[in-house]
């Protein structure tokens, strides 16, 4: 696993005013924490920083330039059933996942911090830090002190 901290280079008002939505680039449209994680993601690694169609999972990634997946709290790994049970639905990801490296941003301020893992290190996360809901999807717990420090553990 490798880290980067990056400054964000470009400006936006976090209001919590806009439940489920608090972010924002131009006061006009308003995004959640994940779409803002991934506008950050592309914007710190160079890239145009805008939130592109939501593409299915098997078909195209978030940063298709480095073919990386953006994930960051409280995400949800698909938003479709892919199978009955957890074991079964990571299984059933990785089969078909178009990825070949996730990258979980956590935002503090003008600072993002970026978390690259490969295939097995985030097979070993989702197993972790998240669990199966009742709409049959695998969702990530909130960011925490225990997953930053799972993290910081894992530095290669």
């Amino acid at each position: 696993m490798n880290k980067e901290i990056r400054k964000i280079n470009f400006n936006y008002t976090f209001n919590t005013a806009h439940k489920g939505a608090n972010y924002t680039l131009d006061n006009e449209h308003w995004i959640n924490s994940g779409e803002f994680a991934e506008i950050v993601t592309k914007s710190v690694l160079g890239y145009k920083a805008k939130k592109d169609a939501n593409s299915r999972y098997d078909v195209a990634s978030d940063i298709e330039e480095i073919n990386a997946s953006v994930k960051s709290s409280r995400f949800t790994l698909v938003n479709m059933k892919l199978a009955e049970t957890f074991e079964e639905t990571i299984t059933r990801y990785f089969e078909t996942v178009h990825s070949n490296i996730w990258i979980y941003t956590v935002v503090m301020e003008n600072e993002a911090t970026l978390y690259y893992m490969n295939k097995e290190e985030f097979n070993e996360f989702l197993h972790t830090f998240c669990f199966f809901n009742e709409r049959f999807n695998v969702r990530c717990r909130a960011t925490s002190g225990k997953m930053i420090a799972w993290f910081e553990n894992k530095l290669n």
